[in-house]
């Protein structure tokens, strides 16, 4: 008859709630192997069957020697126990085996529980004030051992939440702090205790930020400039920045990237930062342009010049004009000063009229990353020549009438006007002039005015550079000459024709008035005779027609003639 050892397991079941663990049977396992696990804490029962069929009549085994201990009876070695029957019989021949045996019956105690750990994968956390933290895609996955029956689940509980079955890695949406809570539970119910961290899913990665000192200009650095670089992480802290420039080697940035030590032309310079947990900022990339040379500067002269006696002039219209040129970042600023004087922004040509004879004309130009060219000396170049600052010495002069009463200078038409400019530097170069309001002409020779009255004549002369003198005069031209008018001391005692007939002693009376310049003299001639400057009245007239010719003439020169024709009778 053969005989069965069957073990009975019930398991109760419980229900999963936030933050409760569960409570777990403790119960017996068969392995996959036929392995049989009781937990160490359960009482064991013996029974026994002469039957396979579980539902078979089974009878509880008693002991008579150890009945105190039997039943139930406990396990006192953790892990492999037995229950033996000496002899053990072949089924066949029901006999003795030879050599004689044990017949043995395992069973395994098992009462630790399994033990639990976390992984993250590639990652690697770092643990800092009783956090662990993670950079951002990580899973977490945890994984548990057992000894003896083995694991039969895993459960965790995330703030909070119910416990739940472990079966695959957690994976985290948000950045914050979590709180976890996990254990596991083998074959035979022996549940582990609670293991609680609080982890923090660091998904921000580190901010670099980029400063640059010294002088700069948009993208344009000078060698006196540094590149400066500084991280910040919200999370748990930086760990490092790297670096690297054009093509070079990736490094980590310690110290600032100096400007100085880079050829000149264009470079990148690529950066990102690195946070504690692992999180790679973004690479960011900064190009820029070191520019280590100065401008150069051109020094002008713009004038008119012209050469006499060995010696080139320019006028004060003269105007020094500075240009500059940058390979780079551009022209900031000209400065220049003139015969060892004070330093000048230049803006625009500056013209040379506060300075006269030889100059010495100094300039620099600094560019927008403050690169200054050696100031140098205009005139150690291009001659610079001598600035004649005086306008001619203006005059003028009449040839012909001219008569000059209280402010008034009369002229007539008859009256020539001389102009006249000397000039002892650059020498003349012309004079324009014009009468009134008319239209400016070029004096080539002395002219006259025809128009009678005032006019004004404005007259300009330049030298060879342009320097220029104006002056101004007024003239009255007077063409009219005097009112003649005459008288007889008596009345005409008749007439013969279309003459008037006087006695032989009438007296004729002459006078002259002239508005402008007054009467000079006035001349007569009594027929064919010479004429006579008349001075007192005409008298002692012989019998017969008369002609008399009188002529008037003013202080220019104007005169006017008048005819008396009469009969004297006895």
């Amino acid at each position: 008859m053969k005989k069965y050892l069957a073990i009975a397991l019930f398991l109760v079941p419980f229900l999963l709630t936030a933050q409760q663990k569960p409570a777990f049977e403790k119960k017996i396992y068969v392995s996959s192997e036929g392995k049989i696990y009781v937990n160490k804490d359960l009482p064991v029962y013996l029974w026994l069957s002469t039957s396979p069929d579980e539902t078979s009549n089974k009878y509880r085994l008693k002991s008579e020697v150890t009945a105190k201990y039997s039943n139930p009876m406990y396990f006192d070695t953790e892990g492999y126990n037995t229950f033996r029957s000496p002899s053990a019989v072949d089924p066949e021949t029901r006999k003795t085996i030879l050599p004689q045996q044990d017949v043995v019956f395992e069973v395994y105690a098992d009462s630790k529980s399994p033990e639990t750990t976390i992984s993250f994968g590639e990652s690697v956390p770092l643990k800092q004030n009783n956090k662990i933290y993670i950079k951002q895609n990580t899973q977490l996955s945890i994984s548990a051992n057992d000894a003896m029956s083995g694991v039969e689940s895993v459960y965790y509980s995330i703030d909070g939440s119910e416990y739940n079955k472990y079966n695959q890695p957690v994976t985290f949406s948000q950045e914050k702090e979590y709180n976890i809570k996990f254990f596991s539970v083998d074959n035979t119910g022996n549940d582990e205790n609670i293991h609680e961290i609080i982890l923090v899913y660091d998904m921000s990665s580190p901010v670099t930020t980029r400063t640059v000192s010294g002088d700069v200009h948009e993208n344009v650095l000078s060698a006196r400039s540094k590149i400066e670089l500084k991280a910040e992480d919200k999370g748990i802290g930086v760990s490092k920045i790297m670096y690297k420039l054009n093509e070079n080697k990736e490094s980590t940035y310690q110290y600032p990237v100096n400007a100085a030590n880079l050829a000149q032309g264009e470079h990148t310079l690529t950066y990102y930062a690195i946070d504690k947990t692992g999180n790679h900022e973004s690479p960011q990339t900064y190009t820029f342009y070191v520019d280590k040379t100065p401008p150069t500067i051109i020094e002008e002269v713009i004038a008119k010049t012209f050469f006499a006696n060995g010696k080139e002039y320019a006028s004060g219209k003269a105007q020094l004009k500075l240009t500059a040129f940058d390979n780079k970042a551009g022209i900031k600023e000209i400065r220049y000063r003139i015969n060892n004087g004070e330093y000048q922004l230049y803006e625009k040509p500056v013209f040379l009229s506060g300075t006269s004879g030889n100059l010495q004309i100094e300039s620099f130009a600094t560019d927008n990353v403050n690169n200054k060219s050696i100031a140098q000396a205009a005139n150690q170049k291009t001659a610079v020549p001598f600035i004649d600052l005086s306008g001619p010495s203006l005059k003028y002069s009449f040839n012909g009438p001219v008569f000059n009463t209280r402010d008034t200078i009369f002229i007539s038409n008859k009256t020539t006007i001389s102009l006249k400019a000397t000039d002892p530097d650059a020498g003349i170069s012309r004079i324009e002039y014009r009468i009134d309001d008319k239209e400016t002409l070029i004096y080539e020779k002395p002219f006259n005015i025809n128009e009678e009255g005032v006019h004004t004549i404005h007259y300009t002369g330049y030298d060879n550079v342009e320097n220029s003198s104006s002056d101004k005069f007024f003239v009255k031209v007077d063409n009219t000459g005097p009112a003649i008018r005459y008288d007889f001391s008596i009345a005409p005692i008749g007439r013969q024709g279309s003459a008037n007939v006087y006695p032989k002693y009438v007296v004729l009376f002459l006078s002259g008035t002239d508005s402008q310049t007054g009467l000079n003299n006035m001349k007569y001639s009594l027929g064919n005779a010479s004429p006579a400057l008349y001075s007192v009245p005409v008298t002692g007239f012989s019998t017969g027609d008369k002609t008399i010719k009188v002529v008037a003439t003013d202080k220019l020169g104007n005169s006017t003639d008048e005819t008396i024709q009469f009969h004297i009778k006895d």
